[in-house]
């Protein structure tokens, strides 16, 4: 079997490689991006004695894409992936996500044999604030406004002013992103299901929750909540949680997700669909916080600053009724036990590179994005 991975060099990526079998022929093409390599924009020994790597962008790279013929799986996931960064840099994530996508799909429509599946790696953003329900009925709410957040209003709320209660995200769910990263994976989506139904091609798309553990970049401010709140209790003994520390993730350990991605690698079954992956369970930051706090026995300073970024959803559960039944030896590590994996392989990490924790803040506060309750 050969696989071909865009962005394989990745988090994720890199997990992935491990998982698949000895004997499967893997090509991978990532630009080795400075935001997501800031520290080393070449491919790792372990990398190159397993795969065939080409550094290239894949929106240019028409020469290298050749190497995807003979591919029977194609697994997309080369994005960029910071859900505020994306609201100011428009352009630049609509040319990764969108653009690129369209060309690795213009790319393979030239194969002489098309592949059998081409996999996608999505995002829960494509829901926005997902589905809430009140005795009236279920909603699928827009964004927060940032009136109603200057007020400390941080849920969403229904034509009377009551609260309303979060639903975990289902992939029969309306999506309703409210970010332009949300956009771009959902277009991201919609092409592929439409190349592969008009070429005859098996498709699935996984639909990531916070997906987290050892081999993350620890210096991209961009993403990842839980090294970033790492990152502050060790280095600065003090963690900001925004709005009322209260709004709730969905984390997943990366091994899982890689475990399962290699599974569809294999699996002889058409599938055709979009999946969720996510542990199931919701956690609020301040919990998490909490829990890395007693994890490394650290009692940080906790801040209840007030700070809200526009753009950011309250909730995120995701359903995994889909994934159990398609996966049914699916077994997600429980939270705990995932953080002291990633939290004994931090304490391995140089931690000397990090100097600016604000940076990411500083830019989008630039911008308008990060704004401040008017009861702070």
């Amino acid at each position: 079997m050969k696989i071909f991975i865009s962005g394989g060099a990745g988090f994720i990526g890199k997990w992935i490689v491990e998982k698949l079998n000895k004997k499967t022929e893997i090509v991978i093409l990532d630009s080795l991006d400075k935001q997501a390599h800031p520290h080393d924009r070449n491919f790792s020994p372990e990398l190159k004695k397993r795969a065939y790597c080409i550094k290239a962008d894949v929106r240019q790279s028409s020469e290298h894409l050749k190497k995807i013929e003979g591919s029977d799986i194609i697994l997309h996931l080369a994005s960029q992936t910071g859900t505020g960064q994306s609201m100011y840099e428009i352009s630049r994530y609509i040319r990764h996500n969108v653009d690129g996508t369209a060309k690795l799909l213009e790319a393979i429509s030239l194969l002489k044999k098309k592949p059998k599946r081409i996999i996608l790696t999505s995002s829960r953003a494509v829901y926005g604030e997902g589905a809430y329900k009140d005795k009236a009925g279920i909603f699928f709410p827009g964004s927060r406004k940032a009136d109603e957040l200057q007020k400390s209003r941080w849920g969403l709320y229904n034509s009377k002013g009551i609260s309303m209660l979060h639903i975990p995200m289902e992939e029969h769910h309306l999506p309703n992103p409210v970010s332009v990263y949300g956009f771009t994976k959902l277009w991201q989506e919609q092409l592929i299901q439409l190349f592969a139904g008009t070429n005859d091609i098996d498709f699935l798309i996984f639909r990531l929750q916070n997906v987290y553990g050892p081999k993350q970049e620890l210096n991209n401010p961009y993403t990842n909540i839980i090294s970033a709140f790492t990152n502050s209790i060790f280095c600065r003994n003090e963690a900001e949680l925004f709005e009322d520390g209260n709004m709730t993730r969905d984390f997943v350990y990366v091994e899982d997700v890689a475990e399962i991605i290699a599974k569809s690698v294999y699996s002889r079954n058409s599938f055709a669909k979009i999946i969720n992956i996510g542990s199931g369970e919701s956690v609020t930051l301040k919990e998490l916080v909490n829990l890395i706090s007693l994890l490394t026995k650290k009692e940080p300073e906790i801040k209840f600053s007030g700070r809200f970024r526009l753009g950011d959803i309250r909730n995120a559960a995701a359903n995994v009724d889909c994934l159990k039944k398609t996966f049914p030896e699916w077994s997600p590590t429980r939270l705990k036990v995932g953080m002291v994996k990633f939290l004994t392989w931090y304490l391995n990490q140089d931690l000397s590179f990090y100097k600016d924790p604000d940076s990411a803040m500083k830019e989008m506060k630039q911008k308008g994005l990060l704004k401040k309750s008017k009861n702070k």
